[in-house]
């Protein structure tokens, strides 16, 4: 009977396994683990991917969340933004004498054109930013002030040109005051261009929002798919107020056009197909003062509505984005679309806007995981 007993419990435990097996349980039961874990952390965290072309307002969305549920900036950030700020207003001030020569348009102060030269032929975006000596700073000054120059910036739709410059450059008898601290809506309304993948994580009601920034360049989307595993959201941002405005890649493609290639183009992704949609039209503000004196209708022959109908001109671009997503579902895809409209700066505005999408969309992914 002792025997029998004996039997059977090495029968139980596998007593019969080879060596080879054994391992190979060992090796199964430790990846069940693993998976069990695994599946544990995904139903305790959102993947939140920001997707866009360049400069349609990723990178400040970021900012905007660590005011609202980061806690804003540490102080060495400060520091920091202030070097980025004098970097823009030279960023600017270099676009605005190169387009100044590109256009024609003369300055009322020649000599500024042989003050600026030098600086339009040496500036790098991409360098690390620096703070401006007080001569350059008030040279800067002086151009903003030039009567030529603000002729161009009235131009500015035909070149290259921060949304912020004129910000900035409104700014500079503060600016160049040595004892100017940076703002928050100064940190806001900094440019600096994203390379690679940026990731930030932050903690909401118990649950990890792990929000990811890629550069939306062309040049960059090749790291994209680095970052498609696993997003419960997608957040496509466009910039409602570059109807008139063209690539700085590719000097005759119309920017407006080359965001709704891409928002279809991500749309057919299958890595996205249980992915939550959500769709934010930006610049709401720089929208609002642009169509006025800027008809859309020249760049979109289908627009019938009147010239400087605020109103009509977003619900246009409104109805784009709605029906490319609509050609979508036609062919099978039943995933709602959330729309929202967006001011990138407005700390009000976006937090609102993140309180609808916590209430609506991500409580309904945490519903999915079972959590809620």
């Amino acid at each position: 009977m002792a025997e029998l007993c004996l039997q059977f419990f090495s029968l139980c435990c596998g007593g019969n396994q080879t060596p080879e097996e054994a391992e190979q349980s060992k090796r199964d039961k430790a990846i069940d683990r693993q998976i069990s874990k695994s599946k544990a952390a995904m139903r305790k965290e959102q993947k939140i991917l920001l997707l866009g072309t360049g400069e349609c307002g990723k990178s400040t969305f970021i900012k905007q969340m660590r005011i609202i549920l980061g806690g804003g900036f540490p102080e060495d950030q400060y520091e920091y933004y202030l070097r980025v700020v004098h970097k823009n207003l030279l960023q600017a001030a270099t676009s605005l004498a190169a387009a100044m020569e590109s256009l024609s348009i003369p300055y009322q102060d020649p000599s500024l054109a042989d003050e600026l030269s030098p600086y339009v032929d040496i500036f790098d975006e991409n360098s690390e930013p620096e703070m401006l000596q007080p001569n350059e700073l008030n040279m800067i000054k002086r151009l903003w002030a030039d009567k030529g120059v603000m002729d161009c910036y009235d131009r500015r739709r035909e070149y290259q040109l921060l949304d912020s410059a004129k910000y900035f450059l409104d700014k500079i008898s503060k600016i160049e005051n040595p004892n100017f601290r940076v703002e928050l809506q100064d940190i806001l309304r900094t440019r600096v261009r994203t390379t690679g993948i940026i990731e930030e994580v932050f903690n909401v009601d118990k649950i990890n929002l792990r929000i990811i920034d890629v550069g939306g360049q062309r040049r960059e989307r090749r790291k994209w798919i680095h970052s498609f595993e696993g997003v419960t959201s997608v957040i496509f941002l466009a910039s409602l107020s570059e109807y008139d405005m063209f690539l700085q890649e590719c000097k005759t493609k119309n920017r407006t056009e080359e965001s709704l290639q891409l928002f279809r183009t991500i749309l057919t992704y299958p890595w996205f197909k249980n992915s939550s949609l959500i769709l934010f039209l930006n610049k709401t503000d720089l929208f609002a003062e642009k169509v006025p004196r800027s008809f859309i209708g020249d760049f979109f022959p289908a627009y019938d509505g009147e010239p400087g109908d605020v109103k009509y001109a977003t619900k246009f671009i409104s109805d784009m984005y709605q029906d490319s997503y609509l050609e979508t579902a036609s062919h099978g895809d039943d995933r709602p679309l959330f729309l929202h409209y967006t001011c990138a700066t407005d700390t009000e505005n976006i937090k609102r806007v993140f309180d609808n999408v916590k209430s609506t969309v991500l409580q309904k992914n945490i519903s999915e995981l079972n959590l809620g």
